[in-house]
């Protein structure tokens, strides 16, 4: 039961001792150190590798801490569980050490039946396997989450409540639930209809996977497992939240290129996506993973946020070593938000996802004419551990 409290595979754990048999309490804490260099970019107008201290078009190096955890969770009197998650992201990025910790994940959960879960709180919220991805446990650097567009999410969470579940023998996967979404807020002096959800209806989102070979079911998912078993699925899902949209439209000055962004009305936020996972196990020291999701959010005519999202990943694990490519594309229907990258890298495991080593080529591109825009190319080395 408590394993499914926890967001990466195969995770060490301290246990606390509580003095009473009825209550599990554990420990989990995740450390990830990156080393970034960027380059190239549209030197001319001012858009290069980043806003840092190197000027644009030369080289730009970055050392921060990409994610620093601490995680609590447990199971008491059988079946009710909990889970709360730190989080301090990004801190020295920039050379700023002036960020936040947080909350970042909490949910208190009870199990009425095996295999049905019911949970309340600051929940990772269902749409496809990408978007229930742990952050520690896939085999890119950086999951391609940047495709996903909810209107009210941080970190991809929102409060609310879900349940998921496993039916006929652990062949259907479905997990659904009610979130506050955007919940009866202005949308600024130039909107043209009135408040955003002013009766103050909830989001709906849900999934449902076949599990073709295997079975998933747990609160967040791997997309590398290494623990010898094959896992196939396929999953569709959707979130809906009526008058839910505030469509923000971005218009760019042809003279100076400054980009402005206006809400202009409000709508019915809709998302939909389709994926496909795979993990197979081939051998004692030799595994293959690919990922596909498909997206496609509407914001309402003309947003910014409104159009169609590709992402992919796949990787050859050969014992501790796994080359890996991963990318994701975004075609705004406004072509003021297109954007596209393509990563190829190489992991090294030294204890699974528990501490490893990642580096990673990236080339990204972005801008109003995605045709023309100059690329912005990376290099990230990470590691990671977690216990």
């Amino acid at each position: 039961m408590a394993a499914i409290l926890f967001s990466s595979a195969g995770a060490f754990a301290i246990k606390v001792p509580t003095g009473t048999p009825d209550f599990d309490l554990n420990l989990n804490v995740l450390l990830q150190a990156r080393a970034a260099a960027a380059f190239d970019g549209d030197v001319l107008n001012g858009s290069g590798a980043g806003p840092g201290a190197s000027p644009y078009g030369t080289l730009d190096t970055d050392f921060y801490i990409r994610r620093a955890r601490l995680i609590v969770s447990g199971v008491g009197y059988k079946k009710f569980t909990f889970y709360m998650m730190l989080d301090t992201p990004n801190f020295g990025i920039r050379g700023n050490y002036t960020g936040s910790t947080f909350l970042q994940d909490l949910h208190i959960g009870y199990q009425p039946v095996k295999n049905v879960d019911i949970e309340m709180g600051f929940l990772y919220m269902p749409l496809n396997h990408l978007a229930l991805l742990s952050s520690s446990s896939t085999s890119s650097i950086e999951k391609g989450t940047a495709i996903l567009f909810y209107n009210n999410s941080r970190g991809l969470r929102e409060t609310g409540i879900q349940v998921r579940a496993l039916f006929l023998n652990d062949l259907l996967y479905v997990r659904g639930g009610l979130f506050d979404g955007l919940h009866g807020k202005q949308t600024g002096t130039d909107a043209v209809t009135g408040p955003v959800n002013g009766n103050g209806r909830p989001l709906v989102a849900g999934m449902a996977r076949l599990n073709l070979i295997g079975s998933e079911s747990g609160y967040a998912f791997p997309n590398l497992y290494m623990d010898g078993k094959s896992r196939v699925s396929v999953g569709v899902g959707a979130q809906y939240q009526g008058k839910g949209s505030n469509t923000p439209i971005s218009t760019v000055n042809p003279a100076t290129g400054a980009k402005t962004t206006r809400l202009t009305a409000v709508n019915d936020y809709i998302a939909l996506s389709a994926d496909f996972f795979a993990d197979l196990a081939l051998s004692s020291d030799q595994e293959a993973m690919l990922e596909v999701n498909a997206v496609r959010f509407d914001w309402g005519s003309g947003s910014d946020k409104t159009g169609y999202g590709f992402a992919a990943e796949a990787g050859y694990r050969l014992d501790q070593w796994e080359p890996q490519v991963n990318g994701y594309w975004f075609n705004s229907d406004s072509r003021q938000n297109s954007f596209l990258k393509i990563a190829g890298g190489i992991n090294y495991f030294i204890q699974k996802h528990q501490a490893k080593i990642g580096l990673e080529f990236i080339h990204i591109k972005s801008g109003v004419n995605l045709d023309a825009a100059s690329a912005v190319h990376q290099v990230l080395l990470q590691s990671q551990i977690s216990f």
